[in-house]
């Protein structure tokens, strides 16, 4: 064979694999930490709106971010039961089967009431899929948001909230929704582009600390107390703008 050829074959075959490989996704590097994000159309969560996000964990709710881990309220984990190992999610299977697994770890957050759970197995994809967490936190210049709450099999949308420099907060008290129990609950806004994103965890019926306050605390321990990758979404691609 010719060099000439050779060095042609060579480009078809460097060619073909790069248009079949999968796109990376992107990471954002902070000092000594690195978030990665979700790509647009590349999501490897359901892009639909979905109801199936609320894990039950004691005292109130939480949200699966990752295959070992929960992000709920601190509140709904005591003290007693995080030190007695009696700490349990449930939640219901995408084959409408019940699932309990423990919790051997419970990592607080040392302002806000934030908790992560992780857990003693990871929960398959297939069973529950986790969701994106937002990046960059909102603040009042962006707007009035319409946010979704979960809270078992009760959802809430068009819920009108507004930013701050570490909480969400719903002015009107009239527009709250919610229920008894539902402490430790997902705030989310649905993106066409992207699917659910969690920005909040309920604290009471009208404000939630916003999870990108808290970004580098949650990538921080789940990476240190697992291998567990997380996904992050930026505000625009949240937001759409």
């Amino acid at each position: 064979m010719s060099k000439s050829c050779l060095v042609c074959l060579c480009w078809l075959i460097g060619t073909n694999g790069s248009a079949t490989s999968p796109r990376p996704a992107s990471t954002e590097q902070t000092p000594g930490i690195a978030f990665t994000m979700v790509t647009a159309g590349d999501s490897p969560y359901p892009m639909n709106d979905r109801k199936n996000l609320s894990v039950h964990c004691g005292g109130g709710k939480g949200v699966l971010i990752s295959p070992h881990w929960v992000l709920t309220a601190s509140h709904c984990i005591t003290s007693r039961k995080a030190k007695s190992g009696s700490v349990q999610i449930r939640f219901t299977t995408s084959k409408r089967k019940p699932a309990t697994i423990g919790v051997d770890k419970v990592l607080r957050h040392k302002s806000k009431d934030l908790a992560l759970l992780r857990l003693v197995r990871p929960v398959k994809k297939d069973d529950r899929p986790a969701v994106l967490l937002l990046r960059q936190k909102i603040s009042r210049e962006d707007g009035k948001l319409s946010i979704k709450k979960v809270a078992g099999n009760e959802v809430w949308r068009g819920i009108p909230a507004i930013g701050g420099s570490d909480n969400l907060r719903v002015p009107k008290k009239e527009d709250r929704r919610g229920k008894a129990g539902s402490s430790g609950g997902p705030w989310l806004i649905h993106s066409q582009q992207i699917g659910d994103v969690l920005v909040g965890i309920t604290h009471g019926g009208g404000f939630a600390p916003q999870v990108a306050y808290a970004a580098t605390w949650i990538q921080e321990s789940v990476s240190r107390h697992s291998n567990d990758r997380l996904m992050w979404a930026t505000k625009k691609q949240t937001l759409g703008h």
